[in-house]
Protein backbone atom coordinates (compact mmCIF):
# COMPACT_ATOMS: atom_id res chain seq x y z
CA UNK A 1 0.00 0.00 0.00
CA UNK A 2 2.71 2.38 0.98
CA UNK A 3 4.70 1.70 -2.10
CA UNK A 4 1.70 2.27 -4.25
CA UNK A 5 1.08 5.70 -2.63
CA UNK A 6 4.69 6.81 -3.17
CA UNK A 7 4.66 5.81 -6.81
CA UNK A 8 1.50 7.87 -7.45
CA UNK A 9 3.03 10.89 -5.72
CA UNK A 10 6.18 10.61 -7.81
CA UNK A 11 4.26 10.41 -11.01
CA UNK A 12 2.27 13.51 -10.05
CA UNK A 13 5.44 15.54 -9.45
CA UNK A 14 6.96 14.40 -12.71
CA UNK A 15 3.81 15.42 -14.57
CA UNK A 16 3.91 18.85 -12.95
CA UNK A 17 7.55 19.34 -13.95
CA UNK A 18 6.84 18.30 -17.51
CA UNK A 19 3.92 20.72 -17.69
CA UNK A 20 6.06 23.56 -16.39
CA UNK A 21 8.79 22.83 -18.91
CA UNK A 22 6.31 22.77 -21.72
CA UNK A 23 4.83 26.14 -20.70
CA UNK A 24 8.32 27.69 -20.46
CA UNK A 25 9.24 26.41 -23.86
CA UNK A 26 6.06 27.84 -25.42
CA UNK A 27 6.66 31.20 -23.74
CA UNK A 28 10.15 31.53 -25.21
CA UNK A 29 8.91 30.65 -28.66
CA UNK A 30 6.25 33.39 -28.74
CA UNK A 31 8.67 36.17 -27.62
CA UNK A 32 6.32 37.52 -25.02
CA UNK A 33 8.70 37.64 -22.07
CA UNK A 34 8.77 40.73 -19.92
CA UNK A 35 12.44 41.42 -20.58
CA UNK A 36 11.97 41.34 -24.33
CA UNK A 37 9.06 43.82 -24.24
CA UNK A 38 10.92 46.27 -22.01
CA UNK A 39 13.97 46.15 -24.27
CA UNK A 40 11.91 46.91 -27.39
CA UNK A 41 10.11 49.76 -25.65
CA UNK A 42 13.32 51.39 -24.56
CA UNK A 43 14.83 51.05 -28.02
CA UNK A 44 11.83 52.47 -29.85
CA UNK A 45 11.28 55.48 -27.60
CA UNK A 46 13.92 57.78 -29.20
CA UNK A 47 12.58 57.06 -32.67
CA UNK A 48 9.06 58.10 -31.69
CA UNK A 49 10.34 61.40 -30.20
CA UNK A 50 12.29 62.29 -33.35
CA UNK A 51 9.24 61.75 -35.58
CA UNK A 52 6.75 63.54 -33.36
CA UNK A 53 8.91 66.60 -32.69
CA UNK A 54 10.79 67.73 -35.87
CA UNK A 55 11.12 71.40 -34.76
CA UNK A 56 14.73 71.22 -33.65
CA UNK A 57 15.80 70.23 -37.19
CA UNK A 58 13.75 73.10 -38.77
CA UNK A 59 15.26 75.61 -36.42
CA UNK A 60 18.74 74.56 -37.36
CA UNK A 61 17.98 74.97 -41.11
CA UNK A 62 16.55 78.43 -40.59
CA UNK A 63 19.59 79.54 -38.70
CA UNK A 64 21.92 78.22 -41.37
CA UNK A 65 19.98 79.96 -44.27
CA UNK A 66 19.35 83.35 -42.58
CA UNK A 67 20.52 86.47 -44.58
CA UNK A 68 23.51 88.26 -43.17
CA UNK A 69 22.88 91.56 -41.37
CA UNK A 70 22.80 94.58 -43.72
CA UNK A 71 25.12 97.44 -43.09
CA UNK A 72 23.69 100.97 -42.93
CA UNK A 73 24.67 103.75 -45.37
CA UNK A 74 27.68 105.76 -44.42
CA UNK A 75 27.82 109.57 -44.38
CA UNK A 76 29.28 109.84 -47.87
CA UNK A 77 26.47 107.82 -49.41
CA UNK A 78 23.82 109.91 -47.65
CA UNK A 79 25.40 113.19 -48.80
CA UNK A 80 25.66 111.89 -52.37
CA UNK A 81 21.99 110.89 -52.49
CA UNK A 82 20.97 114.25 -51.02
CA UNK A 83 22.92 116.12 -53.70
CA UNK A 84 21.48 113.87 -56.38
CA UNK A 85 17.92 114.68 -55.27
CA UNK A 86 18.72 118.40 -55.18
CA UNK A 87 20.12 118.39 -58.74
CA UNK A 88 17.09 116.45 -59.98
CA UNK A 89 14.72 118.96 -58.38
CA UNK A 90 16.64 121.84 -59.96
CA UNK A 91 16.43 120.10 -63.34
CA UNK A 92 12.65 119.70 -63.00
CA UNK A 93 12.27 123.40 -62.08
CA UNK A 94 14.34 124.39 -65.11
CA UNK A 95 12.27 122.13 -67.37
CA UNK A 96 9.00 123.65 -66.16
CA UNK A 97 10.34 127.16 -66.60
CA UNK A 98 11.48 126.31 -70.12
CA UNK A 99 8.06 124.87 -71.00
CA UNK A 100 6.37 128.00 -69.62
CA UNK A 101 8.65 130.23 -71.72
CA UNK A 102 7.92 128.17 -74.83
CA UNK A 103 4.16 128.38 -74.29
CA UNK A 104 4.40 132.13 -73.71
CA UNK A 105 6.44 132.52 -76.88
CA UNK A 106 3.94 130.51 -78.92
CA UNK A 107 1.06 132.56 -77.48
CA UNK A 108 2.92 135.81 -78.22
CA UNK A 109 3.59 134.73 -81.80
CA UNK A 110 -0.05 133.76 -82.23
CA UNK A 111 -1.20 137.12 -80.88
CA UNK A 112 1.28 138.93 -83.08
CA UNK A 113 0.07 137.03 -86.13
CA UNK A 114 -3.50 137.77 -85.06
CA UNK A 115 -2.73 141.48 -84.82
CA UNK A 116 -1.10 141.44 -88.24
CA UNK A 117 -4.12 139.67 -89.77
CA UNK A 118 -6.55 141.96 -87.98
CA UNK A 119 -4.64 145.06 -89.04
CA UNK A 120 -4.56 143.86 -92.61
CA UNK A 121 -8.28 143.07 -92.58
CA UNK A 122 -9.09 146.40 -90.94
CA UNK A 123 -7.18 148.28 -93.58
CA UNK A 124 -8.82 146.33 -96.40
CA UNK A 125 -12.32 146.88 -95.00
CA UNK A 126 -11.65 150.59 -94.46
CA UNK A 127 -10.34 150.87 -98.01
CA UNK A 128 -13.39 149.00 -99.37
CA UNK A 129 -15.63 151.52 -97.55
CA UNK A 130 -13.70 154.47 -99.06
CA UNK A 131 -14.07 152.92 -102.50
CA UNK A 132 -17.86 153.11 -102.07
CA UNK A 133 -17.58 156.89 -102.50
CA UNK A 134 -17.08 156.34 -106.24
CA UNK A 135 -20.69 155.15 -106.60
CA UNK A 136 -23.73 157.40 -106.73
CA UNK A 137 -26.38 155.87 -104.46
CA UNK A 138 -29.81 157.24 -103.65
CA UNK A 139 -31.17 156.52 -100.20
CA UNK A 140 -34.00 154.03 -100.52
CA UNK A 141 -35.00 151.58 -97.82
CA UNK A 142 -37.90 149.91 -99.64
CA UNK A 143 -38.44 146.17 -99.23
CA UNK A 144 -37.17 144.55 -102.42
CA UNK A 145 -37.00 140.79 -103.08
CA UNK A 146 -33.43 139.81 -103.96
CA UNK A 147 -31.56 136.67 -104.88
CA UNK A 148 -29.81 134.36 -102.43
CA UNK A 149 -26.94 134.08 -101.72
CA UNK A 150 -24.98 137.20 -102.71
CA UNK A 151 -28.25 138.99 -103.37
CA UNK A 152 -28.29 142.79 -103.59
CA UNK A 153 -30.67 145.59 -104.29
CA UNK A 154 -30.00 147.70 -107.42
CA UNK A 155 -26.60 149.39 -107.24
CA UNK A 156 -28.04 152.90 -107.49
CA UNK A 157 -30.11 152.61 -104.31
CA UNK A 158 -29.36 151.61 -100.75
CA UNK A 159 -29.35 152.48 -97.06
CA UNK A 160 -26.68 152.61 -94.33
CA UNK A 161 -26.60 148.82 -93.94
CA UNK A 162 -26.04 148.39 -97.70
CA UNK A 163 -22.81 150.41 -97.36
CA UNK A 164 -21.56 147.84 -94.80
CA UNK A 165 -22.86 144.86 -96.80
CA UNK A 166 -21.23 146.00 -100.04
CA UNK A 167 -17.93 146.84 -98.32
CA UNK A 168 -17.68 143.32 -96.87
CA UNK A 169 -18.74 141.78 -100.17
CA UNK A 170 -15.75 143.53 -101.77
CA UNK A 171 -13.64 141.29 -99.52
CA UNK A 172 -15.58 138.14 -100.43
CA UNK A 173 -17.84 138.11 -97.35
CA UNK A 174 -21.57 137.62 -97.94
CA UNK A 175 -23.38 139.06 -94.93
CA UNK A 176 -26.72 138.13 -96.46
CA UNK A 177 -25.92 134.43 -96.23
CA UNK A 178 -24.12 134.63 -92.87
CA UNK A 179 -26.86 136.62 -91.15
CA UNK A 180 -29.63 134.48 -92.64
CA UNK A 181 -27.96 131.23 -91.51
CA UNK A 182 -27.42 132.57 -88.00
CA UNK A 183 -30.98 133.85 -87.66
CA UNK A 184 -32.26 130.51 -88.92
CA UNK A 185 -30.27 128.71 -86.23
CA UNK A 186 -31.02 131.16 -83.40
CA UNK A 187 -34.15 133.05 -84.39
CA UNK A 188 -35.05 134.13 -80.84
CA UNK A 189 -31.57 135.55 -80.17
CA UNK A 190 -32.39 138.30 -82.67
CA UNK A 191 -34.83 141.16 -82.13
CA UNK A 192 -38.24 141.08 -83.75
CA UNK A 193 -39.60 144.58 -83.63
CA UNK A 194 -43.35 144.96 -83.75
CA UNK A 195 -43.17 146.94 -86.99
CA UNK A 196 -41.42 144.02 -88.70
CA UNK A 197 -44.08 141.43 -87.82
CA UNK A 198 -41.76 138.51 -88.58
CA UNK A 199 -42.87 134.89 -88.36
CA UNK A 200 -39.43 133.57 -89.32
CA UNK A 201 -36.17 134.49 -91.08
CA UNK A 202 -36.36 136.55 -94.26
CA UNK A 203 -33.24 136.44 -96.47
CA UNK A 204 -34.46 139.49 -98.45
CA UNK A 205 -34.29 141.97 -95.57
CA UNK A 206 -32.82 140.52 -92.34
CA UNK A 207 -29.22 141.52 -93.11
CA UNK A 208 -30.29 145.04 -94.11
CA UNK A 209 -31.54 145.90 -90.60
CA UNK A 210 -29.16 147.56 -88.10
CA UNK A 211 -30.49 145.72 -84.98
CA UNK A 212 -29.83 142.39 -86.69
CA UNK A 213 -26.29 143.38 -87.68
CA UNK A 214 -25.57 144.42 -84.09
CA UNK A 215 -26.55 140.99 -82.80
CA UNK A 216 -24.62 139.21 -85.56
CA UNK A 217 -21.43 141.20 -84.93
CA UNK A 218 -21.77 140.52 -81.20
CA UNK A 219 -22.26 136.77 -81.68
CA UNK A 220 -19.52 136.30 -84.27
CA UNK A 221 -17.17 139.23 -83.76
CA UNK A 222 -16.26 141.59 -80.95
CA UNK A 223 -18.52 143.98 -79.14
CA UNK A 224 -16.26 146.74 -77.83
CA UNK A 225 -16.75 149.40 -75.21
CA UNK A 226 -18.51 152.59 -76.16
CA UNK A 227 -16.34 155.50 -75.04
CA UNK A 228 -15.75 159.17 -75.76
CA UNK A 229 -12.06 158.56 -76.50
CA UNK A 230 -11.32 158.84 -80.25
CA UNK A 231 -8.27 156.60 -79.85
CA UNK A 232 -10.55 153.66 -79.07
CA UNK A 233 -12.04 153.69 -82.60
CA UNK A 234 -9.81 152.24 -85.31
CA UNK A 235 -10.16 151.90 -89.09
CA UNK A 236 -12.35 148.93 -89.95
CA UNK A 237 -14.46 149.29 -86.78
CA UNK A 238 -18.24 149.38 -87.08
CA UNK A 239 -20.17 152.00 -85.13
CA UNK A 240 -23.93 152.30 -84.59
CA UNK A 241 -25.84 155.38 -83.44
CA UNK A 242 -29.24 155.88 -81.93
CA UNK A 243 -31.32 158.31 -83.98
CA UNK A 244 -34.29 158.29 -81.60
CA UNK A 245 -37.02 155.75 -80.95
CA UNK A 246 -36.20 152.47 -82.63
CA UNK A 247 -34.22 154.10 -85.43
CA UNK A 248 -30.55 153.21 -85.59
CA UNK A 249 -27.75 154.03 -87.99
CA UNK A 250 -24.46 152.28 -88.87
CA UNK A 251 -21.16 153.34 -90.49
CA UNK A 252 -17.55 152.21 -90.96
CA UNK A 253 -14.50 153.90 -89.44
CA UNK A 254 -11.93 154.60 -92.17
CA UNK A 255 -8.25 155.55 -92.15
CA UNK A 256 -8.81 159.24 -92.97
CA UNK A 257 -8.39 161.60 -90.02
CA UNK A 258 -10.67 164.48 -89.17
CA UNK A 259 -9.36 167.95 -90.15
CA UNK A 260 -10.90 169.31 -86.93
CA UNK A 261 -9.22 166.76 -84.64
CA UNK A 262 -6.40 164.55 -86.02
CA UNK A 263 -7.01 162.04 -83.23
CA UNK A 264 -10.41 161.21 -84.69
CA UNK A 265 -11.01 159.05 -87.77
CA UNK A 266 -13.69 159.79 -90.34
CA UNK A 267 -16.80 157.67 -90.99
CA UNK A 268 -18.15 156.36 -94.32
CA UNK A 269 -21.94 156.01 -94.13
CA UNK A 270 -25.25 156.75 -95.84
CA UNK A 271 -27.65 158.64 -93.65
CA UNK A 272 -30.02 159.91 -96.33
CA UNK A 273 -27.87 161.70 -98.88
CA UNK A 274 -25.97 158.83 -100.38
CA UNK A 275 -22.61 157.43 -99.27
CA UNK A 276 -20.28 160.04 -97.80
CA UNK A 277 -17.14 160.29 -95.66
CA UNK A 278 -17.78 162.64 -92.74
CA UNK A 279 -16.54 163.54 -89.27
CA UNK A 280 -19.62 162.31 -87.41
CA UNK A 281 -18.19 159.85 -84.86
CA UNK A 282 -19.38 161.83 -81.86
CA UNK A 283 -22.11 163.85 -83.58
CA UNK A 284 -24.82 161.32 -82.55
CA UNK A 285 -25.28 159.08 -79.46
CA UNK A 286 -23.24 155.95 -80.05
CA UNK A 287 -25.20 152.73 -79.35
CA UNK A 288 -22.63 150.13 -80.38
CA UNK A 289 -18.99 149.53 -81.28
CA UNK A 290 -17.90 146.32 -83.10
CA UNK A 291 -15.11 144.56 -84.96
CA UNK A 292 -15.79 141.68 -87.28
CA UNK A 293 -13.07 139.74 -89.08
CA UNK A 294 -14.60 136.58 -90.61
CA UNK A 295 -12.69 133.39 -89.90
CA UNK A 296 -10.24 135.13 -87.57
CA UNK A 297 -11.91 135.02 -84.18
CA UNK A 298 -14.12 132.51 -82.39
CA UNK A 299 -17.73 133.58 -81.76
CA UNK A 300 -18.53 135.65 -78.70
CA UNK A 301 -22.10 134.50 -78.13
CA UNK A 302 -24.44 137.12 -76.75
CA UNK A 303 -27.77 138.66 -77.56
CA UNK A 304 -28.78 142.28 -77.69
CA UNK A 305 -31.92 143.26 -75.85
CA UNK A 306 -34.37 145.78 -77.25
Amino acid sequence: MANSFVEKDLKRKMSFLAYGSAVLALTNLTGCSTNTVETETEASAPQKIAIADPQPSIRIIQKNNAAPARRGKDQHQLEFEQKQRWYHQQWEVAQRANETRQRAQVAWQAQRSQRVVNADYSERLAQAAVDRLRYRVNYNGAYIPIGYPNGDVPQNIGVCTDTVIRSYRRLGVDLQRLVHEDISNAFYSYPNLAKWGLQGPDANIDHRRVPNLKVFFTRHGQRLAVTGNPNDYRPGDLVTWNLGGDQEHIGIVVDQRSPADPRRFMIVHNIGEGEKMEDVLFKMPISGHYRYFPGVRQPQLASVQY
